[in-house]
């Protein structure tokens, strides 16, 4: 049998997961009830914002209503438009009725999931010191100002996009699509993780390099 002081290093990262993994859950029920609260009052303060980005990345649509609807128990984002242009496709220009529309939606959780696992897991792994706590701050207000960019815009962006591949080029390779694809199957809970990874990684980095820094001037 192993001496004990052996078998104590063993078991420290066990015992550092089991309790990032409560406190993990713990953290994602908060944040989850809070979106839950205000959920619907946040995707309607961001609705400027992702019309602002759809206009920026693609002119070919004219936005005529982008809204939080309920539809089956269920509220969504959704986003209704007319061409401002005619599309341009491999196999030539496609010009629709101005007075065409055509419409498209995702889940206003799809909006906020994202955000929650990033929130819910910087709040859960323990600062090392206060500078790293100062730091996570501002790093994770960029990290889901970037979450929020990826995700609900491009997937309405690119759900609109679709309905013309379908139509005109089915099988046409499009990056757009490849990243509705890698969104919509279950990418955007990676995003989420990978956002909070990189604000833990990026503070952490931060806080030692201060402190290096005043190490080396004292």
């Amino acid at each position: 049998m192993r001496p004990e002081s052996e078998s104590e290093p063993e078991r420290a990262p066990a015992s550092v997961a089991v309790r990032f993994a409560w406190r993990f859950a713990l953290c994602l029920a908060l944040v989850l009830a809070a979106t839950l609260r205000w959920g619907h009052a946040l995707a309607e303060a961001l609705l400027p914002l992702i019309a602002a980005e759809i206009n920026a990345l693609d002119n070919t649509y004219r936005i005529v209503a982008l809204e939080v609807v309920q539809r089956g128990g269920e509220e969504l984002i959704r986003i209704v438009v007319t061409l401002a242009r005619c599309v341009v496709l491999p196999d030539g220009a496609h010009c629709a009725d101005p007075r065409a529309q055509a419409q498209a939606s995702t889940l206003l959780g799809h909006l906020t999931l994202p955000p929650t696992l990033a929130v819910a897991a910087v709040l859960a792994w323990p600062p090392a010191s206060w500078r790293e706590a100062a730091w996570r701050l501002p790093l994770l207000l960029v990290g889901l100002a970037l979450l929020l960019a990826l995700d609900v815009p491009m997937v309405l962006w690119a759900s609109l996009w679709q309905l013309h591949v379908d139509a005109f080029a089915p099988g046409l390779f499009s990056p757009l699509l490849l990243w509705l694809d890698f969104v919509q199957s279950g990418g955007r809970m990676a995003l989420g993780l990978v956002c909070a990874a990189g604000v833990l990684a990026a503070a952490h980095a931060l806080a030692e390099r201060g402190q290096v820094r005043r190490g080396v001037g004292g």
